[in-house]
């Protein structure tokens, strides 16, 4: 599937609205915030149909993933969005995580704790709202314009930058940096970062991570934060390769209808995450030019200072100064 896909699930006493952006929604909140009961509602639709006193208006057909025999129901199912409610034992499983990437369908699921095998957006993490019978969804992490989250109002310049890229992000900061102050480190994966601000949160670090699948890491990595305050800084565009398709440096037929309408562009099944869309774009639109884009070595045409300095852009105002 593709694009936003608006969804309105109502009975005669309650009424929800949610937007679903990509694959992965991630709804949490402490008990009673109303997650079961929006399951039980799509369930119940799922169980009886119109029968069950449950409308649904939405883009796609909505469906609940029940524990008795889910594969086969997930094999069953194509083109939908699919609820999956916190008690479902296989949720944080790597046999949930390999089951639902090979299938086109959307996923709206309920948990309280992050979700490690699943690469989801710190984007698509909601909470329900209640005024009266209307219940609607708003982010978790409320981000600046610059993609930094939670920034403490204590701004000493950082002496660390970390990446969670140990390729073409991580050359990149490490060029951009060089012969400054600042000494850049590369935690090797998103799951890295947290071990790593453990050793070192004490020491100034800004951590540039990929938004579009850090949603796992962002609950832990946030907790950290509020501990150190003014110690850690977390900037989190969609990807380093989004940063490079921002940043006007590039010709690409095309480009900014993409990027002002992503999730368009981006089939779910062959793209679980929009990190590697962005990827397999640039390195695919680049392909056989003087600034072709390689995640395993960058090309030294995204290093020249007046290049770089357009790539950070987005979030150069909080960025520790080279």
């Amino acid at each position: 599937m593709r694009g936003t896909k608006q969804i309105r699930v109502s009975n005669r006493i309650l009424q929800y609205r949610l937007a679903v952006n990509r694959n992965i929604t991630v709804v949490t909140g402490n008990s009673g915030t109303g997650k079961t009961t929006l399951y039980d509602l799509i369930a119940e639709h799922t169980r009886l149909g119109e029968s069950s006193g449950v409308r649904i208006h939405a883009d796609a057909p909505c469906i609940a993933l029940t524990d008795i025999d889910w594969l086969n129901q997930l094999q069953r199912t194509s083109g939908s969005i699919v609820f999956v409610d916190e008690g479902f034992e296989p949720l944080p499983t790597h046999e949930f995580a390999a089951a639902i990437k090979a299938t086109d369908n959307y996923f709206v699921l309920f948990t309280r704790e992050p979700l490690y095998e699943l690469p989801y957006s710190v984007d698509e993490i909601y909470e329900i709202r209640t005024s009266g019978k209307y219940h609607t969804f708003q982010r978790l992490y409320q981000r600046s314009e610059d993609r930094l989250y939670a920034l403490a109002a204590d701004k000493r310049p950082a002496a660390h930058v970390l990446t969670e890229d140990s390729r073409a992000g991580y050359q990149f900061y490490q060029h951009y940096y060089d012969g400054s102050s600042v000494t850049c480190h590369s935690a090797g994966s998103n799951s890295g970062i947290f071990p790593w601000l453990q050793k070192h949160h004490d020491e100034g670090v800004f951590v540039i991570a990929d938004g579009a699948a850090f949603g796992s890491e962002m609950k832990r990595v946030m907790e950290l934060q509020r501990r150190f305050p003014g110690k850690i800084t977390i900037c989190l565009p969609e990807s380093f390769e989004w940063l490079i398709l921002q940043s006007g440096l590039l010709d690409i037929p095309g480009l900014d209808e993409m990027l002002k309408k992503t999730g368009d562009s981006i089939d779910s099944q062959r793209f679980f995450s929009w990190e590697n869309f962005f990827e397999a774009y640039l390195t695919q639109q680049t392909a056989g030019t003087h600034y072709a884009y390689s995640k395993s070595q960058l090309n030294s045409f995204y290093t020249v200072r007046e290049n770089s300095g357009k790539i950070v852009a987005l979030i150069a105002a909080n960025m520790p100064k080279a």
